[in-house]
């Protein structure tokens, strides 16, 4: 009985996450394999249904979801990424989606950026918000690269020092033949090379994979070909509800996030 009751409860807050995010979460436990996250967040995401089954479905139904999708780095064709033929116009897009307060709070006069200083989860709902803003800004349609894998990243912004993941997502444009990533949760003083990415996330140190997809691909459940696209307010509505998170992170490292969320991000600085 008692076991019956426990598994009521653990259902009841599945159901209560589900309504309150509508991602799927990259965060990964220390120690805990790629699959065993991903399993994990699949089967809270699908209310029990485990991983396996869900891959069956999107097979007979000719849904390939971005995790469906990975590959090795080596195997990408990078030219599926948009060319915007100067690397000047994107370090300008990319200040520009880094330092730029989009977010209304319940404060008029302290509006937030995107929450690049939480890197712990949220990265599809940064992603998925600098990309509505890079096409409110007139720049082309991005591409979402995902990598995942036993992912683990340095941040100063980590009371351990770093963070684990098990997927990660960014926006991707080229220039060239060199194709970067806008992540300044990883690395806020510029565009970063799909190779440098590789290596942040923990790529030379693991075996990981890929996937580039649609600039409508939200998460890592979602079709990376033809996804069904979210609203721009869904949008920042998922990204608002990591605000309090990244504000209370700021808080036990012991610095100040009226500074650092204001006028004042520490990559001005260093």
């Amino acid at each position: 009985m008692k076991f019956f009751f426990a598994l009521i409860l653990s259902l009841s807050f599945s159901l209560v996450t589900m309504a309150s995010t509508r991602g799927l979460s990259a965060h990964r436990l220390y120690n805990e394999s790629y699959e065993a996250a991903r399993d994990r967040h699949f089967f809270i995401h699908n209310l029990g249904v485990p991983f396996p089954a869900l891959g069956k479905i999107e097979t007979a139904g000719r849904y390939v979801s971005a995790e469906r999708a990975k590959k090795p780095l080596k195997n990408l064709d990078l030219n599926e990424i948009p060319d915007v033929g100067s690397l000047a116009d994107l370090e300008n897009q990319f200040f520009y989606i880094r330092d730029t307060r989009f977010l209304a709070t319940e404060n008029a006069n302290f509006p937030r950026r995107i929450t690049w200083m939480y890197p712990d989860d949220g990265c599809y709902a940064r992603a998925e918000v600098a990309k509505f803003e890079l096409l409110n800004h007139h720049f082309p349609e991005p591409k979402k690269v995902f990598v995942f894998g036993n992912l683990s990243a340095a941040s100063k912004n980590s009371p351990t020092g770093s963070v684990q993941w098990w997927y990660h997502v960014a926006v991707s444009y080229r220039v060239g033949d060199v194709a970067y990533v806008f992540d300044p949760a990883l690395e806020p003083k510029r565009p970063l090379t799909m190779s440098e990415w590789h290596n942040l996330v923990g790529g030379n140190q693991t075996f990981v994979q890929y996937s580039i997809c649609s600039h409508g691909t939200f998460d890592p459940a979602a079709d990376c070909y033809q996804p069904r696209a979210i609203s721009q307010e869904d949008a920042v509505w998922e990204q608002k509800s990591f605000l309090k998170d990244e504000w209370n992170r700021i808080l036990e490292l012991k610095r100040n996030p009226e500074q650092e969320l204001g006028n004042n991000p520490p990559w001005l600085k260093d």
